[in-house]
């Protein structure tokens, strides 16, 4: 098998999509197909609306435990305009929303101890990127991008790594390759494993 001389990935951590409808997307892969929830996040507004769902369902390999496919839904999204409207351009209410179907990015795990010489070489190869530092926090805080993630904060730099704190959960670099696909370099420390998984799926007809 041929290595790569240049990052050393731990493998395919996940793929993260979009769904239409979060419960009927649990009942499918959790339900159906038997693969754990790991984890659950939930996204709102500065008025504590919600906005949105993160639902991580693990492959179920021993040796990759955390690998996992991550899907996104959106209150108000593009589920809820027809396919006529998509196809004219039309947005749904909510600006986060993405198309159902949709892939987010890909996700490829590597060491934590790598991740700094990984941004200085996308900085080498002229590759732009965002680095991202989640920590968990008592206090939810709206983020630059206007979501509030309850329980959780980041720490956003572009094109400049900064040193995670004591405490961090994820550590992320995005970089997006020729046609717009974003790949994200992630570490997860020990403490992401007591995340919670226990939000209940929102359903088109109860958001």
């Amino acid at each position: 098998m041929s290595s790569n001389p240049i990052f050393d990935f731990k493998g395919l951590d996940h793929v993260a999509l979009t769904c239409s409808d979060m419960k009927q997307t649990v009942d499918f892969y959790h339900g159906k197909l038997g693969m754990p929830v790991l984890h659950t996040i939930e996204y709102y507004d500065d008025q504590n609306n919600v906005l949105g769902q993160h639902w991580f369902f693990g492959v179920g390999d021993q040796s990759n435990p955390d690998a996992h496919i991550a899907f996104f839904w959106w209150k108000d999204g593009y589920q809820s305009i027809s396919k006529d409207e998509v196809v004219t351009g039309k947005k749904p209410a909510n600006r986060f929303a993405r198309p159902v179907g949709g892939m987010l990015h890909l996700n490829l795990r590597v060491a934590p101890e790598n991740l700094r010489s990984y941004a200085e070489k996308l900085t080498a190869l002229g590759l732009p990127y965002r680095h991202v530092t989640r920590y968990r926090t008592d206090i939810s805080e709206k983020q630059a991008t206007g979501l509030v993630t309850q329980g959780m904060r980041g720490i956003t730099t572009k094109n400049e790594y900064h040193e995670p704190d004591e405490g961090w959960l994820m550590n992320s670099v995005y970089v997006f390759d020729p046609d717009g696909i974003e790949v994200e370099f992630n570490s997860w420390s020990p403490e992401w494993r007591h995340w919670r998984n226990d939000h209940l799926p929102r359903s088109n007809r109860q958001a």
